[in-house]
């Protein structure tokens, strides 16, 4: 058996041969915002404990090497320890004699302590609380969107939490050919008049693939099949942390995720899930909400009351998109089949929508019923009606949704641009690339 001292002393001469692979030069928006916190904690600053969660394949993994390499250059290599608690579990080790071994072996006056896949680590949050109250490392763990469910109250007092989203259009192009887009998302939902900007070849590229970092560089059908085979994880290990599945179960959560990644399957409620899954109705909703938390899909819950939304089911879109193509990728889907391409642009859609939301304290819904608006964006005591319409949506339409749910303005996104003083259309691509 390996020990912590044998393990510390290897590791830290191993560890930049290790991340070599990771250390990409293209940087996610939220690097700068982690690379000045622990710029600061080395120039003097005070010890921070941050969490960092997402789903796999966003890029966690990636930051943290560049991070590494950038601590690197202040304070040595024995001044910065990388841990994969995945490797750890494997080794038979656990994080807090590891962490020790380091302290006695080095004795480093500073040191940032990066902690990747946390979630294999028993007691993670109790561990990383203990190292957190010595106020001796500034340390950064990701893991899965999931582990928040289980982590202490004490440590989610004292740790800084940020998500790592799939990237949007102007990130994905930025990183892809270094040039900025300017934000238009905010300017269309207030239904303004904008300078159209250049159609760019890659947007439909982006919709399909681009919000995974991969698509920077693989080929589609490569991503796909990477993202394929990164399900498995996320199924049989993540799903975990939500609630106690058995394989049954789990093993059917990949038939669940292709009907739901099928152009209708926003359309299939509980109970048609349930009888096409030949499960149990409340298994299906613990395993649609343990999909949620995991941070592959979003629930969208019909706009009214609470009573009105325990009655409906709600809309299921794909928060990280291009998992959705990789599913319908593999069951031959042509994925540039109008109603193949309208689905994934609608997920896009309700993706950045999240975001906004999120980022406004704001409220997503849809309503329910034939004609119904496919999405209601609630901000600040405002309603914003968003239809998605590549075929034909007229302002009669649009106005009608707009009465029945008191909205004070419209958004449709097609093929054509034209501003009125309530309904405001505008370009599929330009809204895609515009956030």
């Amino acid at each position: 058996m390996v020990q912590p001292d044998d393990l510390i002393v290897e590791h830290l001469t191993s560890t930049p041969t290790l991340l070599t692979p990771y250390h990409k030069p293209h940087k996610r928006h939220l690097y700068d915002w982690l690379s000045s916190k622990v710029g600061t904690y080395l120039k003097g600053g005070n010890p921070d404990t941050i969490l960092l969660l997402g789903i796999r394949g966003v890029g966690k993994t990636t930051i943290l090497a560049q991070l590494y390499f950038e601590a690197l250059k202040e304070v040595g290599p024995n001044g910065v320890l990388y841990i994969s608690l995945d490797r750890l579990r494997a080794l038979g080790l656990e994080l807090l004699e590891v962490v020790e071994a380091y302290k006695r072996l080095v004795r480093p006056e500073k040191a940032v302590l990066l902690l990747d896949e946390v979630q294999y680590e028993k007691d993670w949050d109790l561990k990383i609380k203990l190292l957190h109250d010595e106020r001796r490392f500034f340390i950064i763990a990701t893991g899965s969107s999931a582990i928040k469910l289980r982590e202490s109250p004490d440590l989610a007092r004292r740790a800084l939490h940020r998500e790592l989203f799939p990237m949007t259009f102007r990130e994905y192009h930025h990183l892809k050919t270094g040039r900025e887009l300017p934000e238009l998302i905010w300017k269309i939902m207030r239904g303004e008049e904008i300078s159209m900007p250049p159609v760019m070849e890659d947007v439909e590229t982006y919709v399909r693939a681009g919000a995974m970092p991969l698509a920077l560089e693989m080929e589609e059908w490569e991503v796909y099949e990477r993202l394929t085979a990164m399900l498995d994880r996320v199924v049989y290990r993540d799903l975990r942390e939500v609630h106690e599945f058995d394989a049954e179960t789990l093993d059917r959560a990949f038939d669940l995720l292709h009907l739901l990644a099928t152009p209708r399957g926003e359309r299939f409620s509980y109970e048609r899930l349930s009888k096409t899954l030949g499960l149990a109705k409340g298994t299906v909703m613990k395993l649609v909400d343990a999909l949620e938390k995991a941070g592959l899909v979003q629930r969208i819950p019909p706009c009214g009351s609470p009573a009105k939304a325990i009655r409906k089911s709600p809309k299921i879109k794909f928060l990280a998109v291009p998992i959705k193509s990789a599913l319908l990728f593999s069951s031959g889907f042509n994925l540039n089949r109008n109603e193949v391409f309208a689905s994934l642009l609608e997920d896009v859609v309700a993706f950045y929508l999240f975001l906004l939301s999120k980022s406004r304290n704001g409220r997503l819904c849809y309503e329910p019923g034939r004609g119904g608006a496919d999405f209601v964006l609630e901000l600040n005591g405002e309603r914003i009606v968003v239809e998605v319409g590549l075929g034909k949506v007229r302002n009669d339409q649009v106005e009608r949704s707009m009465e029945r749910l008191g909205a004070e303005r419209g958004i449709v996104l097609g093929e054509r641009y034209d501003i009125s003083e309530r309904v405001a259309f505008y370009p599929w691509k330009v809204f895609v690339a515009g956030f």
